[in-house]
């Protein structure tokens, strides 16, 4: 070994550089790694897991250089269901249930896909793999980029454990031009009002009883309502569920002040802070349409059909919007993958969040950007940029060109030319 000296604090500080060495053994046609462990002077043997010269050089470069900046780990023999065990119960659980849910999927797409019986299996070569799959499996472009982002801070997390050496490089995603910002879009007043048209339909009476066609009205009624609501406050599916009336430790609206706003608790907001926020004129005008008699609990409360049921969880009246959406045969774009019985992409139908993209363009026309990233609750501005004002350029473009169409029209019946030609 190498010997050289370090000054620190005015005192000589001896050190020894730590040299790797690439072998072969007899057992094994793979070349293997061989150092001198400093602390307890006995010899170090760690395989490359390969055979070809030029990649084991490389990965005995790489470890000579971590042994010597104190930055080498141990490759861990850790089994993927441990691993999944202390993520999910020391770090998974302090975050929000919905987060919680998108990373048990994700983890639950490498057992299905990979079958990974220890940690350090997952390679670049295995993530690629899994992307592969995903892809087959029909998931968008976009629902792949953030899996794995939810896998790789599994990996970082594994790596600040000492569980893994360091954390495999992962396929960068880049948005093609061809392909649309949004899984869906914007939809049209008259698009919207054709699913109102639908409740019916979809919620259909239990019987032909007076009782029931009585209660079958105060469905419908209750989820034009809720609808209408989406479509004039642009929130979220789980935030119109948590808005409230009076109860002030989440969601709630407040039409006491000079101009109505809606307030926030951290806990029930996706950036997962305290916010004022205010009220658009129309949904201010929708709420105050309400006598106040009625002004208790929770501002939306779509009916179940059932006349005794407890009311519906999130998923369902999901599903429920999604149907009203198939129904009125509003499509919003193409899911990617095949139908196998016709051969043709399946359709995507309009869903809640797509009145919310309806909603964040009509007013992106009429403020400015980060005035619309308030009222979207975007966390970072990228995201009001990218998902709407390339949307709001479309519809300008589309403005310019309408008009260009009818000016050239009008130049064309007054023309001499025209006329001379037609003639």
């Amino acid at each position: 070994s190498q010997m050289f000296t370090t000054r620190k604090r005015g005192t000589l500080k001896e050190s020894k550089m730590i040299n790797v060495y690439l072998c072969k053994r007899k057992t094994s046609k793979n070349y293997y790694m061989r150092w001198t462990d400093p602390d307890s002077g006995r010899d170090v043997w760690q395989s490359t897991k390969t055979k070809v010269k030029r990649d084991a050089e490389r990965w005995q470069r790489s470890t000579e250089r971590e042994l010597n900046d104190g930055t080498f780990c141990k490759q861990s023999s850790i089994s993927w269901d441990d691993f999944r065990e202390r993520y999910e119960t020391e770090q998974v659980v302090s975050l929000a249930d919905r987060t919680q849910d998108k990373i048990k999927t994700v983890l639950n797409y490498v057992e299905r896909h990979l079958k990974p019986r220890k940690l350090r299996e997952l390679n670049e070569t295995k993530i690629s793999k899994l992307v592969k799959k995903l892809r087959e499996q029909g998931l968008e472009e976009i629902t792949i980029k953030y899996s794995l982002g939810h896998l790789r801070a599994a990996m970082n997390w594994a790596k600040s454990q000492k569980l893994i050496a360091q954390v495999p490089d992962f396929p960068k995603f880049k948005r093609a031009r061809n392909k649309k910002l949004m899984r869906g879009r914007p939809i049209t007043l008259e698009e919207f009002e054709r699913i109102i048209e639908t409740i019916p339909a979809v919620m259909k009476p239990l019987g032909q009883s007076a009782a029931c066609q009585e209660h079958h009205k105060q469905v419908v009624k209750s989820w034009e309502f809720y609808l209408w609501g989406l479509w004039y406050s642009g929130l979220r599916l789980s935030e119109s569920l948590e808005l409230h009336w009076e109860r002030e430790d989440g969601l709630f609206v407040d039409l006491a002040g000079e101009f109505p706003i809606m307030r926030i608790k951290a806990e029930h907001e996706k950036g997962f802070k305290d916010r004022l926020l205010p009220i658009t004129p129309d949904f201010a005008e929708f709420l105050q349409a309400v006598p106040e008699d009625q002004r208790t609990g929770s501002v939306f409360k779509p009916m179940p059909n059932r006349r005794h049921a407890t009311e519906l969880i999130r998923e369902s009246i999901s599903r429920l919007i999604a149907k009203m959406g198939e129904n009125a045969g509003v499509i919003v774009g193409d899911k990617g993958n095949i139908d196998k019985e016709t051969g043709e992409r399946k359709s995507r139908f309009a869903s809640a969040h797509d009145f919310r993209r309806a909603f964040g363009v009509r007013w992106s026309r009429k403020m400015k950007v980060f005035e619309l990233k308030e009222l979207m609750r975007h966390q970072s501005i990228k995201t009001t940029e990218e998902f709407y004002l390339e949307q709001n350029t479309q519809e300008t473009a589309r403005s310019i060109w309408a008009a260009c169409k009818v000016d050239e029209r009008d130049k064309s019946r007054n023309s001499p030319e025209v006329t001379n030609h037609a003639q």
